[in-house]
């Protein structure tokens, strides 16, 4: 039994018997306000027998909203059980549209030093449907006048530990009947050589690298997989991308940390570094979480940060925090309620 939600039209059409019924259920099923628990008998457009057909083959699983929390900018953090795990999910609205921070696993398989999700440890990969099912929750909330164009997996995990799983997510999500632009979702990494290379071959999608740092040293002490792949073989997979599909623009993610990060070398560093590649740095200023001994740079800091960068030639754009007063923002996703924090 396949989850249905993970299911494309292609795959639909072949046990529906035709593209047209595919269409129609795939329509159906994402104007719900809530994910239904099992096919109904009928249906126009898509009829019974063909109905039956698929509900002997996929499965439908809707998620329960374990809890829901909305942040004084409007930001929206949900806390999703699933079948022996919890995660979290995050829609962030903007002035005419929203996008939702997905989860691609339970926990994380990195160590990051400044990552709240890494002190849960690992507790296992999600399903695609798992994945869609969070955009599916975070969707049916959004207001009307902000509905979700942009999809993140920047959530909880590591999504080139779980790349078969977040590859169909995407595609589903790119695909009829969603259709959402190809470089409106993004999938984001930490780092992980041979999952970048084989995403960047097999989606039309964006790829954001987390940096965080201009000099190896700096970066193992912030991410110890650099030991494995250090930073220049992570540009090169993105200088060779570029040279390959000229039309994607790659994201570099890089948070800043006071007096680790954040002074003027580290800015020329970073222009020379990205030498080649059609890149748009993201500035966020680290979100701190209980226990993390690293604080984020004042303001000024950050802005004189990004004048640098952006001076020198590179689109470098801030990120202010959203939703932090929730622990919503940018590395704080950790179920701290679930441990009897306040979120």
């Amino acid at each position: 039994m396949r989850p249905l939600l993970a299911m494309t039209v292609a795959e639909l059409a072949v046990v529906l018997g035709s593209r047209s019924r595919a269409l129609a259920l795939g329509r159906w099923l994402w104007s719900r306000a809530t994910l239904p628990a099992a096919l109904p008998e009928t249906l126009p457009a898509v009829g019974a027998r063909a109905l039956a057909a698929l509900a002997a083959a996929a499965v439908l699983e809707p998620p329960t909203v374990a809890r829901r929390e909305r942040a004084a900018d409007g930001t929206t953090k949900y806390a999703l059980a699933l079948p022996g795990a919890e995660v979290e999910t995050v829609r962030i609205p903007g002035p005419r549209r929203s996008t939702v921070c997905v989860s691609s696993q339970a926990g994380c398989t990195r160590a990051c030093a400044f990552c709240a999700t890494a002190t849960l440890g690992f507790r296992r990969q999600l399903h695609a449907g798992e994945m869609l099912a969070q955009v599916f929750v975070a969707r049916a909330g959004a207001d009307a006048q902000a509905p979700v164009r942009n999809v993140v997996f920047m959530g909880m995990g590591e999504p080139m530990d779980n790349l078969d799983a977040v590859l169909r997510a995407v595609a589903v999500l790119t695909g009829p009947p969603l259709q959402l632009r190809a470089e409106r979702v993004t999938v984001s990494t930490s780092g992980v050589l041979p999952g970048m290379r084989r995403f960047l071959a097999a989606s039309p999608a964006s790829l954001a690298l987390s940096l965080n740092a201009t000099t190896d040293e700096t970066r193992r002490r912030l991410m110890p997989q650099t030991r494995t792949w250090p930073i220049a073989a992570l540009l090169g997979a993105l200088r060779d991308d570029a040279a390959r599909t000229p039309g994607r623009v790659h994201f570099v993610e890089y948070v800043l940390f006071a007096g680790v990060n954040d002074g003027d070398d580290d800015a020329d560093r970073l222009v020379a570094l990205l030498a080649g590649i059609p890149a748009r740095v993201n500035l966020i200023a680290h979100n701190p979480h209980p226990g993390s001994t690293l604080v984020p740079p004042s303001p000024a800091r950050v802005l004189a940060f990004q004048r640098r960068v952006a001076g020198a030639g590179v689109r470098c754009l801030v990120r202010w925090p959203r939703g932090r007063d929730i622990a919503a923002a940018c590395g704080q996703l950790a179920l701290a309620s679930s441990r009897g924090v306040r979120a």
